[in-house]
């Protein structure tokens, strides 16, 4: 019989549900370009972190045999590091990345969990604790469990002693094996059961990945929708049965972004600001710019003197409006293989000439601006010039239009296809953020043939152009409200 897994035990104790659903395969997407490069820097921080314990051996092969060769091991005296030791409980199975023979008591273990994670947190000792709770429940003495996290201060020209930063957790590690030992038989019955547990609605399902097809099922305007609705007024609601926001109550206290949302439920017509909204659009000062940056965040470094997970710009779209007159402007890193942020910061001065208003779609834009103020001093007083002429479009929106057909959010993802019903993402062969940072990542990793990398970069473009014209659409269709067009 297939044993249960970290991922699915851990899952089930915060919803049965979904972790049914996993062990059962029938939940889940295939892997996105950017889900990948995840997979991939993951396994390179493993490979890695592996290289510091060169007399390590590593566990491989079938579940039984895998099980076997750990207990050989460790039964050698010889044998001081084992990498993927594997153990099995009951139901459940466990790998620990590291195992370490402890020195001052030659039964005793060391166990490390190793983290592509720069900061430490709960969730990562939960990870942790179900590997310590197999293993000690099938006979392992630990005597130390230890987190290996990505180390900041980390950069490109570094060793790999340098690229980790190792965390204990002894204490607290120990305090939840037992306690997930403790839940071991419940979630055992759950998760090998042939009947799917039954949909409890929870704080935890808003933004869960089946949320649509489970709690969420034929709700069309569910009571997540409401903006920053606080866990207090989620669970009077639910306590009252309520979970659609048309059935909320007219005396049930909601603020007003909130009682704007539920207005526009009610009689299926957005609402609008239209004193608000005109004064913001007839603010904008021509020519107005629509400004996208796209940027790469890796766990590894791609550059020297660049950290981990820093966010590099690496490309924008600008869109001009004069009048009638629409120009499209737009700069993508020319080698993947350099930083080439200096150049990017240049034509972005350059291109955005020394007036009118430049749109974006939230401060995200402000804050690579800002960035490359810093980074190049040269540069900041233009670049601050061009962040001091930054105008919010999603803001705008929030302050003065909702349409149901948002469902909640001021996602452009999300408003761009209830605004204007003929432009989208859908077909693009890069139509998120996340997939075109993940591309530019493996170009720069030299992970594509020339061929492939001019197909990748017109498809980039074209994404980061789609973007921006976006926001001009937006405007566009906010002029015809306010009847400015």
């Amino acid at each position: 019989m297939r044993k249960i897994d970290k991922e699915q035990f851990l899952t089930t104790l915060f919803c049965p549900t979904y972790g049914w659903l996993l062990r059962s395969k029938t939940s889940g997407k295939p892997f996105s370009v950017a889900d990948q490069l995840r997979i991939d820097e993951g396994m390179e921080v493993h490979r890695r972190a592996r290289g510091l314990f060169p007399t390590g051996v590593m566990v491989s092969g079938p579940t039984e045999a895998a099980m076997q060769t750990t207990q050989q091991l460790m039964s050698d005296p010889e044998t001081t590091v084992i990498f993927e030791a594997t153990f099995i409980y009951q139901d459940y199975i466990a790998k620990a990345d590291i195992l370490i023979r402890d020195d001052d008591d030659n039964a005793g273990w060391k166990i490390i969990e190793v983290k592509s994670n720069v900061n430490d947190d709960t969730e990562l000792v939960d990870d942790l604790a179900y590997t310590t709770f197999v293993a000690q429940a099938a006979g392992l003495n630990l005597s130390t469990c230890s987190l290996l996290l990505v180390n900041r201060n980390y950069r490109l020209d570094m060793f790999d002693e340098d690229l980790f930063n190792e965390a204990e957790h002894t204490p607290d590690v120990h305090a939840r094996a037992t306690e997930f030992n403790e839940q071991s038989e419940r979630i055992s019955e759950i998760l090998l059961s042939d009947e799917k547990p039954v949909p409890v609605l929870r704080w935890e399902c808003k933004g869960c990945d089946i949320f649509e097809d489970c709690c969420g099922r034929n709700i069309e305007d569910h009571i997540f929708d409401l903006p920053r609705i606080s866990h207090t007024r989620f669970c009077q609601l639910r306590d009252m049965d309520i979970v659609n926001i048309k059935n909320i109550p007219a005396d049930f206290e909601l603020t007003n972004s909130q009682s704007r949302v539920r207005q526009a439920v009610l009689t299926g017509k957005p609402v609008v600001d239209l004193t608000g909204l005109r004064n913001a659009l007839e603010s904008l000062e021509d020519p107005v710019h629509y400004l996208d940056f796209e940027t790469v965040q890796t766990c590894l470094p791609l550059y020297e003197g660049i950290a981990p997970y820093r966010q590099i710009p690496t490309q924008y779209s600008l869109h001009i409006q004069t009048g009638e007159v629409l120009e499209h402007r737009q700069y993508l890193a020319i080698d993947p293989q350099q930083n080439c942020t200096r150049q990017l910061a240049e034509n972005l001065v350059r291109d955005c000439i020394n007036e009118g208003s430049i749109v974006v779609y939230t401060m995200f834009e402000k804050t690579i601006i800002e960035g490359l103020a810093s980074t190049f001093p040269d540069l900041g007083d233009e670049l601050r010039g061009l962040a001091g002429r930054l105008v919010d479009l999603c803001a705008m929106l929030k302050a003065y239009y909702y349409h149901p057909g948002f469902h909640g959010s001021y996602s452009i993802k999300k408003v761009l296809p209830v605004v204007a019903p003929d432009m989208g993402y859908d077909g693009m062969e890069v139509n998120n953020g996340s997939d075109a940072s993940a591309l530019f990542a493996q170009m720069a990793r030299s992970q594509y043939e020339p061929e492939e990398i001019e197909r990748i970069r017109n498809d980039l473009m074209e994404y980061c152009g789609v973007d921006t014209m976006a926001m001009v659409r937006l405007v566009e269709e906010m002029r015809k409200v306010v009847g400015l067009e």
